[in-house]
């Protein structure tokens, strides 16, 4: 009886929990809906063309971001097919299969890397293509890579999901550097990111990176500076502090590529805070604890930022001052933002792209998107905004 008075007490506390969690399921805050009203600021798709599908954002692989050189927009799909597209017009130049698929985006770099292109195939394969679409080379990678690589010093670079960074002789295909780091117990695999002197075919204002350097985003909060040619560490700082009573509350992983406007470089570390670093030193500039979720967009006076909530924060650059802080598209799963023309823009979960005002933070654009939600950040060219989606199509947009 003891036993049976036990098991129906047990079995009410279940009943009782299950209904709580329903309760609080019904309560659960819903992603706000799509802003309506006037528009003051509209994109004018220069064109569409198609890139093939890619994984969904929540599909545990490493985001596909597109690449620009040497004329070219360049961009991969998951079924191991690499398009080359002009970027003025978007005719297809060339397409090439690497015979596996493929688990990240396009890498490229300025300098002697320009118009070669690399990617990182799932049985763990290098890449590299040329501005004609001939495969150059293929290794081994040795490892696990969720990210895409990058093109410095005459060097292909990839960051494995071991935190060893590997870099390879642009015109042999032979490892020519490791660096190695410590790997946290637990990590966010395919958030972090590099950045390289860019291609001159991207629109950055003041970019500051030389032919052979090499910034790298590192779980654990850690960013490094690096010489591309030796793999020889220049500066290495503790952006962030990993802290909390367990593994998922001290992850603090800098997430996605570092970005660079003049002598500072800004990240972002996961749900933990937004800093600005000196270039020449990694010396600290400011930092401002907030959750965010997303890589920073600078510019030259605003360092734009999304937080888990979506709500899109805009700072000094300089100071770090908050300048202004938009809760509109709350809940709606925002993509890394990206500085143009009078705006900050963002991507949402359906396809919507969103212009948020650099003055006061209104919106005063959105459009769908050809193709749905992005596949990964937004690229700014010399010819407009490029953008993959995770619905197959890469389009060039521009005010």
């Amino acid at each position: 009886m003891k036993r049976s008075l036990l098991l129906t007490s047990t079995l009410a506390a279940l009943l009782a929990s299950v209904s709580l969690l329903g309760c609080s399921s019904a309560r659960k805050a819903q992603p706000a809906s799509v802003p309506s009203g006037p528009v003051s600021l509209t994109l004018k798709t220069v064109w569409s063309s198609d890139s093939g599908r890619t994984p969904t954002s929540n599909a545990g692989l490493g985001s596909f971001t597109p690449a620009v050189s040497d004329g070219l927009a360049v961009a991969a799909n998951a079924s191991g097919t690499v398009r080359a597209f002009d970027l003025s017009s978007g005719a297809q130049r060339w397409s090439v299969s690497v015979g596996a698929p493929i688990v990240a985006g396009v890498g490229s770099g300025g300098g002697v890397s320009e118009g070669l292109f690399a990617v990182v195939t799932e049985p763990g394969d290098l890449v590299l293509i040329d501005a004609k679409g001939a495969i150059r080379w293929k290794v081994a990678a040795g490892g696990v890579a969720l990210e895409r690589p990058m093109l410095s010093g005459g060097r292909v670079v990839v960051r494995l999901a071991d935190n060893r960074l590997v870099g390879w002789d642009i015109e042999s295909g032979r490892r020519a550097w490791v660096v190695q780091r410590t790997l946290p117990a637990l990590v966010l695999h395919g958030q972090s990111g590099l950045r390289a002197m860019p291609s001159a075919d991207e629109d950055i204002s003041r970019e500051s990176l030389g032919p052979g350097d090499l910034l790298v985003n590192l779980p654990g909060g850690r960013l490094l500076y690096l010489s591309a040619v030796t793999g020889g560490v220049r500066w290495e700082a503790q952006v962030a502090v990993p802290r909390g009573s367990n593994e998922v509350e001290r992850m603090s992983d800098l997430m996605g590529s570092p970005s660079i406007e003049g002598d500072a470089v800004c990240v972002s570390a996961y749900q933990t805070q937004l800093s600005c670093l000196a270039l020449d030193s990694g010396r600290s500039l400011w930092q401002k604890t907030t959750p965010v979720a997303q890589p920073p967009a600078v510019d030259q006076s605003i360092v734009a930022a999304v937080d888990s909530s979506s709500r899109v924060l805009a700072f000094n650059r300089k100071t770090g001052d908050a300048l202004w802080s938009n809760d509109t598209l709350f809940l709606r799963r925002l993509t890394a933002p990206i500085s143009m023309d009078r705006a900050i823009w963002v991507a949402d979960m359906d396809g919507y792209l969103h212009g948020l005002s650099r003055e006061d933070g209104k919106l005063i654009a959105r459009q769908r998107l050809d193709g749905g939600r992005p596949s990964g950040a937004m690229v700014l060219t010399r010819a407009g905004l490029l953008v993959q989606t995770e619905g197959g199509r890469l389009n060039l947009l521009r005010p």
